[in-house]
């Protein structure tokens, strides 16, 4: 009798074992051994990165100000998300173009007079809709990289646009560092 209850007990953690090596499971671009976070603590630092060239330097300053914020809000920082907008709205108005960006503008002041990152994250939503249709048209070489997380804004979804095709999720940050997907490559 002793050992049918042994042979049960080993049966069951075994079985335990197996089910809970198959619950820990992660896909691949989640393993833990894969540092995400730099001596700095920035968590937009990604492996690699897709080059991309602008036909104007004013194209190349808006898509380096854009991951600049994007950045702050992956890192969470609401703080750093209203200087870095805050300087990206300024130098949108001594860009030849200025007139042009008038509504980015404004979202971007939104962005910096809030230190609620929750609130600025859903203007930055559409910060990134207008970088998207401006530097769709200023593409000289390379593709932007278009992503998405559905979950963000309650499942609504959001996109964003990134020079990795490694997700870091501005929307969810350090709580959902890799949710997201991409979802096309612009060129």
């Amino acid at each position: 009798m002793k050992n049918v209850f042994f042979v049960a007990i080993a049966i069951a953690l075994f079985s335990c074992k197996q089910n809970q090596e198959a619950e820990v499971k992660t896909a691949p671009s989640q393993h833990s051994d894969t540092a995400v976070i730099t001596s700095t603590g920035d968590l937009n630092v990604t492996e690699e990165f897709v080059e991309v060239t602008f036909k104007t330097e004013e194209a190349t300053q808006v898509h380096r100000a854009y991951l600049n914020l994007k950045g702050a809000f992956v890192n969470t920082d609401a703080e750093d998300a209203a200087s870095v907008a805050k300087d990206f709205s300024q130098m949108l108005t001594v860009v030849p173009s200025a007139d042009t960006f008038s509504a980015l503008k404004s979202n971007l002041d939104q962005i910096a007079t809030s230190t609620n990152v929750d609130k600025q994250r859903e203007v930055f939503e559409d910060v990134s809709k207008s970088v998207e249709v401006y530097l769709s048209g200023q593409l000289a070489t390379g593709s932007l990289i278009k992503q998405y997380c559905p979950m963000a804004f309650e499942g609504k979804g959001a996109y964003w646009l990134s020079d990795s095709k490694e997700i870091r999720n501005p929307y969810y940050g350090d709580k959902m560092l890799k949710c997201g997907v991409v979802d096309k490559e612009i060129e």
